[in-house]
C-alpha cells in the first residue's frame, strides 16, 4: 500500500490549452524529495481543478514521473480533499416527494464525470420537498466526504430555492387566480405584512402554507448580504415585519459613531447597531459605551429618517424600561455583559427571523408575547 501524506495546496496554475497543475506543501518530509510537490489536474479525485483553492487541505500518495528529458521527478497522485466545502448553483433535475429525494444538475460540473448530485429532503432549507419541482433553480453546498475504502461522496446540504425562482412562482400563482388581486410585479416588501389578506384568494390556486414558505425564502436573503448598508436596511425591515411600531432608523447622513436604530415595544427598549464584522467587540467598544450611557437617562432624543427622506427629532421616555443594547450580526446570539442593569447583547439576525417565523405561523401573537420573546432572545 502506498504511503499517504497530507498537506495544503500552495499554488494552482490553469492555462488555456495546457494541463492544469498545482503544488502541495506537505505536512511532513517526503523521502527523496525536497520542497513543494507537483500534482496534475487528472490526479485529483472527486473534483475538477477549477474548484481547487490555495490552502485546501489534501491527502495524497507519491509516485514517480518520467520526464521527457529522461529525469525522474516525484509527484503527487490520488489527491483527495479533506473537509472541502463548495457553494454551487444548479437546477432540480428530478424529485420525488413520495421517496423524499431527488437530483440536482450543477450549473458547472464538479468533475469530468459530470453526474447529477443526489439529495434527501432533509437537505432542503426553508422549503418542503412537496413545494419544489423539476426545473427549479437552487443554490446549495457540497461537502466532499472521503471513505476509508477509497470512495468519494459528494454530500449535498443547505439547498435553497433562488429568489428569482421564488418570485416567478408567486407571480405564476397570483396570475391564475379567479379574483383580481394586485399583480406580483407590484408587490413591495411592505405588502408582506398583509399576508393574511391572501387567504381571500382562490384556495385551489394559492395555499396559505405555501405563501408563508415563500415569504420565509424571500426573507432568507440575509445569508448573501455583504454590503453593510443593505444589511442595516434588511434588519430594519425584519424588525418592522415583526410588528414593532415604535421603531426608528437613524439618519445615515449623520450616523458616524451613532447607532443604526432604536425601538420600544411594551416594556423593552433597544438601541441597536448592525455589523458584518466578526471581531466587532474591540472595534465598537467606545460606541457601545456611548449607547449604554444614553440608555441610562430617563428619556432619549433621536433624529430618525422619514419615509420621504426627511429627518425629524423625537423624544421618547425610557425610564423604567428594560433597556438593552443589541449588536446585530450574522453570527450567534449571546449576552456580552451587563452595565448597571443595561444588557449588551450580540443578536443574530437569523434568530430575529426565527421570531418572525414563529409569529407568521401563530394564530395569536400579542405584543407582550413578542416583547417577551425579544427580551430573552439570547436565552432561546
Amino acid at each position: 500500500m502506498s504511503m499517504k501524506f497530507t498537506g495544503k495546496v500552495k499554488a494552482i496554475s490553469i492555462k488555456e490549452s495546457k494541463a492544469g497543475l498545482g503544488f502541495i506543501d506537505s505536512d511532513r518530509p517526503i523521502p527523496g524529495h525536497e520542497g513543494d510537490i507537483l500534482f496534475f489536474a487528472d490526479k485529483l479525485i472527486g473534483l475538477g481543478i477549477e474548484y481547487v483553492e490555495r490552502g485546501d487541505s489534501v491527502e495524497f500518495t507519491v509516485t514517480e514521473w518520467n520526464r521527457k528529458d529522461g529525469t525522474i521527478q516525484k509527484i503527487a497522485e490520488e489527491v483527495r480533499f479533506l473537509n472541502k466545502t463548495i457553494s454551487l448553483t444548479g437546477v432540480i433535475n428530478w424529485v420525488s416527494a413520495e421517496k423524499g429525494n431527488g437530483y440536482i444538475k450543477p450549473d458547472t460540473p464538479l468533475d469530468s464525470i459530470n453526474k447529477d448530485l443526489f439529495f434527501f429532503k432533509q437537505d432542503l432549507e426553508d422549503v418542503e420537498i412537496e413545494n419544489i419541482a423539476k426545473g427549479d433553480q437552487v443554490e446549495f453546498i457540497v461537502k466532499i466526504v472521503n471513505y476509508r475504502d477509497g470512495r468519494v461522496i459528494k454530500s449535498v446540504k443547505n439547498i435553497r430555492l433562488l429568489s428569482e425562482q421564488v418570485n416567478l412562482s408567486i407571480q405564476s400563482a397570483t396570475n391564475t387566480q379567479s379574483s383580481d388581486p394586485p399583480s406580483a410585479a407590484n408587490i413591495q416588501t411592505s405588502d408582506i405584512v398583509s399576508v393574511t389578506n391572501l387567504q381571500t384568494y382562490n384556495h385551489h390556486t394559492l395555499k396559505l402554507k405555501e405563501v408563508k414558505e415563500k415569504i420565509g425564502l424571500l426573507l432568507s436573503s440575509y445569508k448573501t448580504l455583504s454590503d453593510p448598508a443593505e444589511f442595516e436596511d434588511y434588519t430594519f425591515m425584519i424588525l418592522r415585519l415583526l410588528g414593532i411600531h415604535s421603531l426608528y432608523q437613524y439618519d445615515k447622513k449623520n450616523q458616524a459613531g451613532r447607532a443604526d436604530g432604536f425601538f420600544i415595544i411594551s416594556s423593552l427598549a433597544v438601541m441597536y447597531d448592525c455589523t458584518l464584522r466578526n471581531d466587532f467587540e474591540e472595534h465598537k467598544k467606545e460606541q457601545i459605551e456611548n449607547y449604554v450611557n444614553k440608555l441610562k437617562n430617563s428619556q432619549i432624543t433621536i433624529d430618525f429618517r422619514l419615509t420621504d427622506g426627511g429627518v425629524r427629532k423625537k423624544t421618547l421616555q425610557i425610564q423604567g424600561k428594560n433597556c438593552q443594547v443589541w449588536i446585530i450580526t450574522k453570527n450567534n446570539t449571546r449576552e456580552l455583559y451587563d452595565v448597571d442593569g443595561i444588557r449588551v447583547k450580540e443578536v443574530a439576525v437569523q434568530d430575529l427571523m426565527k421570531v418572525f417565523n414563529k409569529r407568521l405561523y401563530s394564530d395569536a401573537f400579542e405584543e407582550d408575547e413578542l416583547s417577551a420573546n425579544l427580551a430573552v432572545i439570547d436565552k432561546s
